[in-house]
């Protein structure tokens, strides 16, 4: 056979094999789109559709018993002016930063000290899971009854050493620390898990080199573990910020005493202007504005990791 009529050969079978690898990729993606098109169509309904509805419910004025009125951004410029909606995202603030920062801390030491070799290490890790696996309800239902002023044994505690007994979920000011014990008690499991992953996914070889250096455990924990964390503390962070700005069940059940709430949350007040005044168009107005904060700590959190790396 000629160069010529080789060269001509091998291009023709080159050609056919790319068409065979495109035909197969078409194939592929065929299907691949087959298969996700329920979950995407299910998406597109109930997610996409009612977020779309909820921000036309967010200009009106809406009892839902009948219909939606016009108002435009009138709602939008009352929560502006809204002394409750101030004080309500005054306490998810004040309930928010003490339980991330705190959350980190407990379950990053927790993660490191279950990381050894000590004894009965999955009992420990188990037992510390346990209250993720917890409804949060009946959490609350027990806490309640734990800081109860007259019969909680919190209380009996206290006055056996002599302190001050406060009636903790009474006081705005006490139901906040009362509200971040729990959430700790309720949330450092989950992430003291997600921490021990991140732990042993940290290669030995460079706390062998750091030790051959010469190098102490706070310079190991300082140069090696925290950077190499730095993924996971992002990713809990982020987590831990939308969850505690979303906070209400632990809230709907523990400071609600009679018709009132002494430690009211932007989502709790969310279901009270909905669910209760029947103001469910201002109501949803107040959810676009806690996602609109998600979203603004969201975006400074994911800057703020970009530094970390770089320094690190």
């Amino acid at each position: 056979m000629r160069p010529a009529e080789l060269a001509t050969h091998d291009h023709a079978r080159h050609r056919s094999r790319l068409f065979g690898l495109n035909r197969q990729a078409r194939n592929d993606a065929k299907w691949g789109y087959l298969l996700i098109a329920p979950m995407m169509i299910g998406f597109s309904i109930f997610f996409l559709i009612a977020l779309g509805a909820s921000l036309v419910l967010s200009l009106t004025s809406w009892d839902m018993l009948s219909s939606p009125v016009w108002v435009g951004l009138d709602n939008y410029r009352k929560l502006f002016h809204d002394p409750e909606f101030r004080t309500t995202l005054r306490n998810t603030v004040a309930i928010a930063v003490p339980n991330v920062i705190f959350r980190l801390i407990f379950s990053l030491a927790l993660a490191m000290a279950l990381n050894t070799n000590i004894r009965f290490r999955s009992f420990y890790r188990v037992l510390f899971f346990m209250p993720v696996l917890t409804m949060p309800v009946a959490i609350a239902t027990v806490w309640k009854w734990l800081y109860d002023p007259a019969f909680g044994p919190i209380n009996g505690l206290l006055g056996q050493l002599g302190l001050p007994r406060p009636e903790w979920l009474a006081n705005p000011k006490t139901a906040v620390i009362a509200v971040v014990v729990v959430l700790l008690w309720s949330g450092v499991g989950y992430d003291m898990v997600i921490f021990l992953a991140g732990l042993q996914a940290i290669p030995r070889d460079y706390y062998d080199a750091a030790e051959i250096d010469g190098a102490s455990a706070w310079q190991k924990f300082r140069d090696i573990t925290l950077p190499l964390l730095t993924p996971t503390t992002f990713f809990l962070s982020v987590i831990g910020v939308i969850f505690s700005l979303q906070v209400f069940d632990l809230v709907y059940v523990m400071t609600r005493l009679d018709q009132t709430n002494t430690l009211p949350t932007v989502v709790y007040y969310i279901y009270e202007e909905g669910f209760r005044n029947f103001r469910m168009g201002y109501a949803i107005t107040v959810a676009w504005a806690l996602l609109a904060m998600i979203l603004v700590f969201t975006f400074f959190q994911f800057r703020l990791q970009r530094r970390w790396v770089y320094y690190s």
